[in-house]
């Protein structure tokens, strides 16, 4: 197959895709927006979609972003109106809008009263992502849940593969290096290399043939002066002066060559991230690929690159230039790259926002936060960032009653006022936006100190309000954190500074605090009861017209909530979910714990698993992976587990599985989040031992019960299937599902398979044997030195030569088998 129609390194994507094609089949359709940076692959992905489509009997519609509004839209509208089952839209390179223009040409066709169309676009790479707004109204009026799937960069794997099938021979090394400059993009793969062999630059046998080194491809430069000319004259001006600070620089810096102000630098600086050439990280602005660093580099005029460079050495001592050599340059950008580092997910616009805060501009850090808001936004960045806003406005504006979310323009203009000047109150703002912007990162350490700052501002009888915001926001966070002598300490200091006027609202928020210190501990009576005496008072408020703020009482009911659902209440815990869904999501996803989440967990504890797998795959599907939810949930993965092992959907759990080892590993001094990962393994691995620590360990009286609960349940299922029987152990089939195989069972194919023994390689029986001992394909990779992409390979090989289909039938033959034949 030809490097330029294969598809490499998405095998996730194409499961979803296949996901996707089954859910409509069935009746169950969703909006699936595909994103991903310019060049990634998401046409491509597209056409695979439809062929399968095609196949499995689906009439495909597929359009242009830009032929919506023409003649194309009004055929497209007339095959949506026939009568038949629904057909499936397909649109490439979608432009904002587009989601509506096709729900008004659905809607216009009657096919509104009928199943709901699905629906898969691939956003362009102008488009900042999944529109809420969109996604509101086609879920609103009838129209199919909407959900994203994010293209990330290829893997180093799939990179040799797509550079041998393009060549048709075996890489070589430094031709390698010579592709890590695109950085896993495969556009830009596929210009490099299909430049370098017009040019003679790659010999037969896959070697690099070092020819005028120190220039790039006129394929790749013609190239990548296109994609200049589709940018804003500012977006270009921003680049070429980057390129000559570094691959990495700081905005500031930018700024201060161009003559303006790092906030009139915002605009440009969206566009550029938007379309994937830079990115954000805890260092400041980064070219995406070394690749794009050196082209921009190259597009400089000799002269005004000479004149930049020593304006840049002046302003950025010992600032580095691409390497001439590409190889050197691919290398260079290999060892800089840190894969599922703490930078890497400070990518995109909440990476801006660390970088601003972290530097002190306030200011540019609000109007960003705001102005990202009115445009398309994944679920969960979008929460992230209506929380810093709340957090610098609440702080700029004094807290004044009805401040307390959801922020108006009116306040944010005041805390604008108030935080220009860089003074003690603007360090506050910023160290406390900072801390929430960390805690939705899951950096519980650094989130704690910047919480700490917030706290130690210097501060006046003028500046109580601001102080007394951050105090309750760090509470919070410490009872998270298993700190709640601390946070009860913080609290009894908001209650003695802010006793009335203004200040009365932070009396409800310290309730509130004090009530979430009463979940963790087990003691539901006392969190109900402060949690109604909150909610009473803002009610009350509310009655007499005082502006009962919005997110204090989501909190409370969301409290009110999580105290029924614990009781194992399902009424009284609908009832409060009833009341919280009144509110619109730019208030309840500033509450502790997401609205979805406790919706997730009262559907399945009512029994209504069809309810609860539609949310995980519809609406709710970023929750396994939410880090907040698992900071105010120690059990949340434990749960996910769980689900996945009733529900045969190994994906939730495998998702929170690894997002709690993500955040134990990234927070070693925090037992809690250690805990919360030993419970998600152990119950991942059947592992009794491991239970019985986490339910020793757990802080959170839930999790603790949970922990038991699975260990009784484990020893129960152990107990019962070793009955009378034979020689019996557990295999993993996927994230906390298992298979009893025992010897008193005839194993499938038992004859075959011994025999298809004598045909398996040394490295194939040692993947077997591992395989059969319960390892996951990760595991395997590190015992034996391999990728998974290879471990996979050699698995589908060992099931061939068996004549078998599953894990579990690898499983029962390795009982049968001779010791001699599981040696390699």
């Amino acid at each position: 197959m030809s490097a330029l129609t294969a598809l490499y390194g998405r095998e996730r994507e194409l499961r979803r895709l296949g996901d996707f094609l089954d859910r409509a089949a069935h009746g169950h359709p969703e909006l699936l927006v595909v994103g991903g940076q310019a060049g990634v692959g998401k046409s491509r992905l597209l056409l695979d979609a439809a062929h399968r489509a095609r196949r499995r009997g689906f009439t495909v519609l597929q359009h242009h972003g830009s032929e919506l509004r023409g003649s194309a839209g009004a055929a497209l509208r007339d095959a949506v109106g026939q009568a038949g089952p629904p057909p499936l839209i397909v649109v490439d390179d979608a432009e904002p809008g587009s989601a509506d223009t096709l729900f008004d040409l659905i809607r216009s066709t009657g096919r509104a009263a009928r199943p709901p169309v699905p629906v898969l676009l691939a956003r362009s790479a102008s488009t900042g992502g999944l529109d809420p707004a969109a996604e509101a109204s086609w879920e609103g009026a009838g129209g199919p849940p909407a959900a994203g799937l994010e293209l990330a960069p290829l893997d180093g794997e799939a990179v040799r593969e797509l550079v041998a099938d393009l060549l048709a021979v075996a890489p070589q090394p430094a031709l390698l290096d010579v592709a890590a400059c695109a950085n896993g993009n495969p556009r830009l793969i596929v210009e490099l290399l299909e430049g370098l062999r017009e040019e003679g630059r790659i010999s037969p046998d896959g070697e690099l043939v070092r020819v005028t080194p120190g220039r790039l491809p006129a394929r790749v430069q013609a190239a990548v002066a296109g994609l200049l000319r589709q940018l804003s004259r500012e977006s270009a001006q921003l680049l070429r002066v980057g390129t000559v600070l570094g691959r990495t620089f700081q905005l500031s810096q930018a700024a201060a060559m161009l003559g303006t102000s790092t906030a009139a630098l915002l605009p440009a600086l969206d566009e550029t991230l938007t379309t994937g050439v830079l990115r954000l990280t805890d260092e400041g602005v980064t070219f995406q690929q070394p690749l794009l660093w050196r082209a921009v580099f190259e597009a400089i005029p000799p002269s005004v690159r000479s004149t930049l460079h020593e304006e840049a050495r002046r302003l950025v001592p010992g600032h580095d230039l691409p390497a001439r050599d590409l190889a050197s340059l691919g290398r260079q950008g290999a060892a800089r790259a840190k894969p599922g580092s703490a930078a890497d997910d400070g990518a995109g616009v909440t990476g801006a926002l660390a970088t601003l805060l972290g530097s002190g501009y306030v200011e540019s850090a609000l109007l960003l936060a705001r102005s990202a808001l009115n445009g398309p936004l994944p679920r969960g960045e979008a929460a992230t960032l209506r929380r810093v806003v709340l957090d610098l406005v609440m702080v700029g504006t004094g807290g004044a009653p009805d401040g307390f979310g959801p922020v108006g323009a009116e306040q944010a203009r005041a805390a604008v006022d108030r935080l220009h000047d860089g003074g003690p109150e603007a360090r506050r703002a910023a160290a406390t936006a900072l801390a929430g912007l960390r805690w939705s990162e899951g950096r519980v350490g650094e989130a704690l100190r910047s919480g700490a700052a917030a706290v130690g501002q210097p501060v006046t009888p003028d500046t109580a309000a601001e102080r007394a915001y951050p105090r309750v926001a760090q509470a919070r966070r410490l009872i998270c954190a298993g700190e709640p002598d601390a946070a009860r300490a913080l609290v009894a200091r908001v209650l003695a500074d802010t006793p009335a006027g203004p200040l009365a609202v932070f009396g409800p928020a310290a309730g509130l605090v004090r009530a979430e210190a009463h979940v963790r501990a087990g003691e539901l009576a006392e969190a109900e009861h402060a949690a109604r005496e909150v909610l009473a008072v803002l009610d009350a408020r509310e009655a007499a017209a005082a502006g009962g703020p919005a997110t204090l009482q989501a909190w409370a009911l969301s409290t009110l909530c999580r105290v029924a659902v614990r009781r194992g209440d399902t009424a009284g815990a609908a009832a409060q979910l009833a009341r919280l869904r009144e509110f619109g999501p730019e208030v309840t996803e500033l509450a502790p714990v997401p609205a979805a989440w406790l919706e997730l967990v009262l559907a399945h504890a009512q029994g209504e698993h069809l309810a609860a797998t539609a949310l995980l795959t519809g609406p709710g599907r970023h929750l396994p992976s939410l880090r907040p939810l698992h900071l105010a949930e120690p059990g949340a993965a434990a749960w996910f587990v769980r689900f996945s092992r009733t529900a045969g959907n190994p994906e939730p759990g495998q998702a929170a599985l690894r997002t709690a080892e993500l955040l134990a590993a990234a927070n070693p001094d925090i037992p809690s989040l250690q805990t919360a990962a030993l419970h998600a393994r152990a119950l991942f691995e059947c592992d009794p031992d491991g239970l019985t620590r986490a339910a020793a360990e757990h802080t959170d009286a839930w999790a603790a019960a949970c922990a038991a609960s699975d260990l009784r349940t484990l020893l129960g299922e152990r107990g019962s299937s070793a009955a009378g029987r034979g020689r019996t152990w557990l295999v993993r089939e996927h994230a906390g599902r298992y298979a009893v195989v025992d010897t008193a069972r005839e194993p499938v194919g038992a004859e075959a398979g011994v025999a298809g023994w004598e045909e398996l390689g040394g490295t194939e029986r040692t993947i077997a044997a591992l395989v059969a001992d319960g390892l996951t394909n990760g595991e395997v990779a590190g015992a034996v030195h391999l990728s998974p992409h290879t471990v996979n390979y050699y698995l589908r090989r060992i099931y061939a030569k068996l004549g078998i289909h599953s894990r579990v039938e690898l499983a029962r033959l390795a009982l049968s088998a001779p010791r001699r034949m599981l040696s390699p």
